[in-house]
């Protein structure tokens, strides 16, 4: 080897040292990053699954959202149904007790009118009679003839129908 300018001793040390290199890089360099890296990956497939995780439960949540949505619009609809039943039942009791109550009031104000009617009837047969007795009287206290007598109860008749 020497005839190639080789030095057979150096290259042993070369060799030597270039395994030393490379056992030292394997420990310390590439060992630790290379396991830095697996760690790494490690790490982005757990987000990935993390993430699909995620996205599987949003799904989920998101239907069940619909199905809740859903529920509590059948439920307002129910409500609202049943408010309208109750309103309608509420005004039919109202429009019920209203016209019993104008059946009550239209009573009392017939039976007023038939006692002021019937007080008014009263008051003028008292008036009639006070002015017979008025016309009466005045024919009693005059001795007239019979074409006076007739024209003084025309008068009390006339005064009567005022």
């Amino acid at each position: 080897m020497g005839a190639l300018g080789l030095d057979l001793w150096g290259f042993i040390v070369q060799l030597i040292a270039f395994m030393i290199f490379v056992f030292l890089f394997w420990k310390f360099a590439l060992g630790p990053i290379t396991s830095v890296l697996d760690k790494r990956t490690e790490s982005v497939k757990e987000s990935l699954a993390a993430a699909e995780r995620m996205k599987a439960e949003l799904a989920a949540t998101a239907t069940r959202n619909e199905e809740i949505l859903n529920e509590a619009r059948r439920e307002a609809q129910q409500i609202v149904a049943q408010a309208k039943v109750a309103s309608d039942a509420t005004i039919a009791r109202a429009q019920e007790a209203a016209a019993a109550q104008a059946g009550e009031y239209q009573a009392r104000a017939e039976a007023t009118i038939r006692q002021e009617v019937e007080q008014a009837r009263l008051q003028l047969r008292q008036e009639v009679a006070d002015l017979s007795v008025s016309a009466a009287e005045k024919i009693v206290r005059k001795n007239l003839d019979p074409a006076a007598q007739a024209a003084l109860i025309a008068e009390a008749l006339a005064q009567a129908s005022n």
